[in-house]
């Protein structure tokens, strides 16, 4: 981090990637948060949604051995894992190697430890997971832009991921339109599953029984 952004709050602008576009990243002081079309994706907000949904949603005895995050963007939710759980052992699937680039630089995602990165599409990823591949905690957290993929919503998708971790984590958006879009999507799965949720002023994260 530039000694200036201590002093200045400093936006640095990217060009757009493959998968991203209006990428940007503010630094100020010894923080940074990483801002893709318009949706904070990165920083210190996402991680209080994080913690919120960890502290509320999963057991204080619970020590996973092996998470899965999907969508990983600058990494905040891998360093929570890493404060949280030490021990485990991280599988981070991120379908945009810019945001990788942009974690490493930015936001210390090189010093996580005991973790694979996997660059790759959510559901592919999913979709090859074998009956022995199993996890103690899945995160998803799969946004491009402000929007989730409708293939990442399917009600089959979260069968898949369910069928191979204990705990299933999902965040989403909860402001303005994003509301109804969240609503509809509760609706959508609640004949499927039993979940309980936790809420942010911003994000509502659930966890899917």
């Amino acid at each position: 981090m530039n000694i200036l952004n201590f002093f200045f709050p400093q936006t640095i602008k990217f060009p757009d990637s493959k998968y991203n576009k209006n990428i940007s990243v503010l630094a100020y002081l010894n923080s940074a948060t990483l801002m893709v079309d318009g949706l904070i994706e990165s920083g210190d907000i996402m991680t209080q949604v994080w913690s919120k949904g960890i502290r509320a949603l999963l057991p204080r005895s619970f020590q996973p051995q092996k998470v899965l995050l999907l969508g990983l963007a600058g990494g905040c939710n891998a360093r929570l894992v890493n404060r949280h759980y030490p021990k485990a052992n991280i599988t981070a699937v991120e379908i945009d190697p810019f945001m990788v680039e942009l974690g490493k630089k930015y936001f210390k995602l090189g010093k996580t430890k005991n973790m694979e990165i996997i660059i790759e599409d959510a559901l592919n990823y999913a979709n090859h997971l074998k009956d022995i591949d199993s996890f103690d905690l899945i995160m998803v957290d799969c946004f491009v832009g402000q929007e989730i993929p409708k293939k990442l919503e399917d009600v089959d998708f979260i069968k898949k991921l369910k069928k191979h971790s204990r705990y299933l984590l999902i965040n989403r958006l909860w402001w303005y339109k994003s509301k109804i879009d969240t609503t509809n999507f509760f609706r959508s799965i609640e004949n499927h599953f039993f979940f309980t949720k936790t809420h942010t002023r911003s994000n509502v994260v659930i966890s899917i029984v």
